[in-house]
């Protein structure tokens, strides 16, 4: 049975008519979907994207204008085209699909999340968060449940904010699911040990680990066995200090958490970069599902008020970038109003099948 696209039901991409619409999958992947020709677009094209091939060169040769393009790729890397490749009149969504194992199955579930997702809500909760932001002087990253707080003095100069969510104009592009708004100490794509996030205090890893590969070689073995050791922090709790933006300690708050401790001080040792918290993401989907193992496109995952996550380590600098989703972590301003979720209330987890 294939996996059925309609596009008409992604509601980021606007007005169909006068369009074409494009799915770029892997060659292997074309018979597996069926795209719904529900919607007004003048034409519907697949074009395969193989191994060796780069996608900049699909833009200039293959892929027309006005589009809105679609693509699927587990079994190819794909990059973010440069905004001035992209075109003007061209619109860009991307499973995030390569950097864990993924199957049709998992393909099947986000697609559905994306279908979902309303680009509308997104983009009301994205304006209401930064609202708020402006309004206080610093964030507050508190978890009741174990009694923990960072400040982060996000009015810095020279940080980075980056918004995945909400509709899309011409020329934009989105990673899906959508639904994140992070910041950084740089730009997103670039990566540098000597610079951190003005964040101090106390953070707790509980929740859900994602751990992505980057573009170098590597074993999706290694890459399954260090995710199963830091997924006792689904259950277990890790207490982390943090001064100027770095891990300095590790505790495990009850015995179970002691293989995430000892994987994560093993990546400590291997790459010391893995110490900074490099990105805090504010994850806004709502209409997402919790998939369990190891899922990049979990990430975006908001409870019903919005969700943290907490990013160590980039690729292609680092061998892998760990996401830890936190769920008890609310972000509040200084005069403690929430920016995400209830500032009094557990965010709800959702995991498929356990509704």
């Amino acid at each position: 049975m294939t996996v059925q696209i309609d596009p008409g039901k992604l509601s980021q991409l606007g007005e169909a008519v006068g369009s074409t619409f494009c799915l770029v999958t892997n060659p292997q992947l074309i018979d597996e979907f069926t795209v719904v020709r529900d919607a007004p677009y003048d034409n519907y094209l697949t074009i395969p994207f193989s191994e060796g091939d780069r996608f900049e060169d699909l833009l200039e040769k293959v892929i027309p204008e006005p589009a809105h393009i679609l693509v699927v790729s587990p079994y190819r890397f794909f990059q973010s085209p440069d905004p001035e490749l992209l075109g003007g009149r061209r619109k860009l969504m991307a499973m995030a699909c390569n950097s864990t194992p993924t199957t049709m199955k998992e393909i099947r579930h986000f697609l559905g999340v994306m279908e979902a997702t309303s680009a509308s809500e997104q983009g009301a909760f994205s304006d209401t968060f930064f609202e708020l932001a402006e309004e206080a002087e610093h964030l507050q990253y508190v978890d009741r449940v174990h009694g923990t707080r960072a400040v982060l003095q996000h009015l810095s100069d020279g940080l980075v904010w980056n918004q995945q969510a909400g509709p899309l104009e011409w020329g934009d592009q989105q990673i899906v699911p959508a639904g994140e708004i992070s910041v950084l100490p740089i730009e997103i794509t670039d990566f540098h040990e000597d610079l951190h996030l003005p964040l101090e205090g106390e953070i707790v890893l509980r929740g859900y680990p994602i751990l992505h590969n980057g573009t170098p070689s590597f074993s999706r073995l290694d890459q399954a066995r260090i995710h199963g050791k830091l997924a006792a922090m689904r259950e277990h709790a890790v207490k982390a200090t943090v001064v100027r933006g770095r891990i300095t300690t590790l505790e495990a708050l009850d015995p179970g958490a002691a293989p995430a401790v000892e994987m994560l001080e093993q990546m400590f040792a291997v790459d010391s970069r893995y110490r900074i918290v490099w990105e805090i993401g504010h994850a806004l989907n709502t209409s997402l599902d919790l998939m369990p193992g190891n899922h990049a496109m979990n990430e975006v995952y908001g409870g019903t008020e919005g969700c943290l996550h907490i990013g160590l380590g980039l690729t292609p600098f680092t061998q892998y970038h760990l996401d830890m989703i936190v769920p008890d972590t609310k972000v509040l301003g200084s005069n403690g109003t929430a920016l995400i979720g209830n500032s009094e209330l557990p965010t709800v987890e959702r995991l498929v099948g356990a509704h």
